[in-house]
């Protein structure tokens, strides 16, 4: 095809955007996200008066639309708040962009948990960043027995600086020949020779087998992800998790499937809503760190409904299941046991205090102290929408 330029004929004023905004930061986001931060660079070099009421009236949407938005670019380190000296809000301040090694938190699928940290080491002018997809959580059939791969967070190994003669060593080898044409066939095009350095790394440094390659290439293509961005992440999350077989691949995939499914149907999550890699990470700490089985997180979720019906969160849910695991809850008799000790404590703090709120169905069972940076989101949506909106 011939190459095409682009230009303009209009006299008219621009607005510097980051281009690792475009590469990297705006594939990820909610188109509304990614308008909201745009309006927020065009005013950046205005005079007027501006208030979140503004803004919502420019898109026509509603202040917590705009709310969420700003929250969503400040957990990406986007944008930041400006208090002045006795904690009013003052303004909203546009950071600097920077191009995300590995380690850069995506919106992700609810199957493979990425716990990448280090950033690969690459050759000039190859990417690696994480693929995003912002598919639903999909339960599929697998034997109940499938258990979760430990997170055994191996080392991850330094990416070679692979030649033209390493390439054609490596296409000596039939096995490896094999796995490229599989690629080929099944995303559907030739490959470069980045793209088969690819391929050496995850077969030769990640040791993945043919077996487990294969399937590799076989879930992306199921996710819709032909790219090889998406597949090294995937692979480096497979290979920090200890996974080596196949098997033990499905059964992650599964497991982290299934749990997550459970978590939003408890929540009332509908399907068309995205899931963050956060979010996604923060339920396998349930699992992996804590130690709960699928029922108890079901279970914490129902408590967390009945607690906050109409503003239930996954940072809600985890104060929970933090509570329990502090009180050393390993079964849902332990949950039943320590439901009832905290509201007999309840009934007796009640009875004892004077002159107190009567009325609430809160109890301490569930009266825990959200974390830090979940509290500061809130205080700065309420901020926004009581200070800057002041006349």
């Amino acid at each position: 095809m011939k190459t095409i330029t682009i230009s303009t004929e209009n006299c008219e004023t621009y607005s510097s955007i980051s281009n690792f905004f475009i590469d990297y930061y705006m594939t990820e986001a909610n188109g509304e996200f990614v308008k909201v931060y745009l309006y927020l660079v065009r005013l950046l070099n205005t005079n007027s008066n501006i208030t979140v009421a503004g803004i919502a009236d420019h898109f026509n949407l509603t202040e917590n639309d705009i709310c969420r938005a700003i929250k969503y670019w400040i957990s990406r380190d986007v944008l930041k708040l400006n208090y002045d000296g006795k904690g009013h809000l003052r303004g909203i301040v546009l950071l600097p962009l920077h191009a995300p090694a590995l380690d850069m938190r995506m919106d992700t699928d609810a199957v493979s948990i990425l716990r990448i940290e280090p950033a690969v080491d690459t050759e000039p002018g190859y990417d690696t960043v994480n693929a995003a997809t912002k598919e639903d959580p999909v339960v599929k059939t697998a034997p109940a027995t499938a258990a979760l791969v430990p997170n055994t967070e191996l080392s991850l190994p330094t990416k070679p600086r692979y030649s033209v003669n390493d390439i054609n060593k490596a296409m000596s080898d039939s096995d490896f020949e094999s796995l490229v044409y599989l690629t080929e066939t099944l995303f559907g095009r030739p490959i470069t020779p980045n793209e088969t350095k690819t391929i050496m790394y995850i077969y030769e440094s990640l040791e993945f087998s043919v077996d487990l390659f294969e399937y590799l290439v076989e879930y992306c293509v199921e996710k819709g992800k032909t790219n090889f961005r998406y597949l090294e992440s995937v692979a480096i999350g497979w290979y920090k998790d200890g996974i080596k077989t196949k098997q033990e691949a499905q059964d992650q995939i599964y497991q982290t499937n299934h749990v997550a499914g459970t978590v939003f149907k408890a929540l009332g999550i509908r399907g068309d809503r995205t899931v963050t890699q956060a979010e996604i990470e923060l339920i396998n700490t349930w699992t992996n760190d804590l130690g709960f089985s699928e029922d108890i997180i079901e279970k914490a979720c129902q408590s967390a409904i009945l607690t906050k019906p109409a503003g239930v969160s996954l940072h809600y849910v985890n104060g929970i299941l933090e509570d329990w695991s502090k009180n050393n809850v390993k079964t849902m008799a332990d949950v039943e046991a320590l439901q009832k000790a905290h509201a007999a404590k309840y009934a007796r703090d009640k009875a004892m205090a004077q002159g107190g709120k009567s009325g609430s169905n809160i109890t301490s069972f569930n009266d825990f102290k959200q974390s830090t940076s979940d509290k500061s989101i809130d205080d700065m949506e309420l901020r926004l929408l009581r200070e800057v909106n002041k006349k």
